[in-house]
């Protein structure tokens, strides 16, 4: 059976100026991304990092989804109000193209996600047309606003922690938490169909779902309240055969969990959660959580054998491998 540890050595400070909010890799290639317009990559798992230069005037963004494309592109999303709510993509690494960015001051991207390289999903906070979903199938060129029966509650968004408040499942379905409102709920596209799950999550300002996952049977929510400081943080699983909804156990982590992320498969699966009091991992049927750090990270990215990598506040990059 896997498990994990943090070694020696396996922090590092890249860049005091940047916190990172967003992490991806595909095997050994590791890209993050995060406040001051800050873009790194490591091509050897994590040892050595080099900054990437971004978009032209985009110092002043925060960077709070990244992706790398099976081609080796790169697409950004930066969050914030307006037009400073944007998606950048490159394809060689130095030339970067402005995909979409808000046009409204409602506007605020929260996270996106490419299902290969043409197709991607864009999710930001509802709007006065409703609830706010994108989808692109060149690539990003060209994004459409998705049209849904499900009405948006009053406030609701997303929550932009992590790039994780929009994932596809391993079942191929679009799975987007959200929250800021009376009821945080999973949207979910299958197929052609949105369909809305409620949570047990409390709702109200600043509360919600920050993180899903999919594997197996199992949908997986993280999240909480921003305002509830004392408070544990919220984790739950929804068994979608069952249509039962299932709490973890008390998470050792307070307020909110920002990130997340799904190691192994069947019997083995483990879940890692992640916020800015540390890193947390909990092994299927296990009783209770086991604290992995202490260090504050917004965002994780796995590999079921190289180990995984957290991101987060003052430039912090943490190495988790396998044992």
């Amino acid at each position: 059976m896997l498990s994990f540890t943090s070694v020696a050595g396996s922090v590092q400070i890249l860049d005091p100026k940047v916190s990172f909010q967003a992490v991806h890799r595909i095997g050994k290639h590791i890209v993050a991304s995060g406040t001051n317009g800050g873009i790194y990559q490591s091509t050897d798992n994590g040892q050595i990092w080099s900054k990437i230069t971004g978009p032209e005037n985009s110092l002043g963004l925060q960077f709070r989804d990244i992706q790398l494309l099976s081609s080796g592109g790169l697409t950004v999303m930066s969050a914030g109000e307006g037009d400073n709510s944007r998606i950048y993509r490159t394809d060689d690494g130095k030339n970067w193209q402005l995909q979409i960015a808000g046009t409204r001051t409602t506007t605020f991207y929260d996270c996106m996600h490419f299902i290969n390289e043409q197709q991607g999903w864009l999710y930001g906070d509802s709007d006065e047309d409703g609830l706010f979903i994108l989808a692109t199938v060149d690539g990003g060129s060209h994004w459409q606003r998705q049209s849904t029966t499900l009405a948006a509650q009053a406030g609701e968004g997303g929550f932009a922690s992590s790039g994780t408040c929009l994932n596809k499942g391993q079942d191929n379905n679009i799975y987007i938490g959200t929250g800021n409102a009376d009821t945080p709920r999973v949207l979910i596209q299958n197929g052609q169909n949105w369909q809305s799950l409620d949570t047990p999550f409390p709702g109200g300002e600043a509360a919600g779902v920050f993180s899903v996952q999919q594997a197996e049977q199992w949908l997986y929510i993280f999240g909480g309240s921003l305002k509830e400081q004392q408070n544990p943080a919220q984790a739950q699983r929804y068994n979608l055969e069952t249509k039962q909804w299932n709490a973890l156990p008390k998470v050792p982590l307070k307020s909110a969990i920002y990130g997340s992320e799904l190691v192994g498969k069947g019997n083995n699966i483990k879940v890692m959660i992640a916020n800015p009091e540390g890193v947390a991992l909990w092994q299927k049927e296990s009783k209770s959580w086991t604290m992995l750090s202490t260090n504050n990270i917004w965002s994780l990215a796995c590999d079921d054998k190289l180990g995984c990598v957290g991101v987060g506040k003052d430039g912090l990059v943490e190495s988790f491998t396998f044992r």
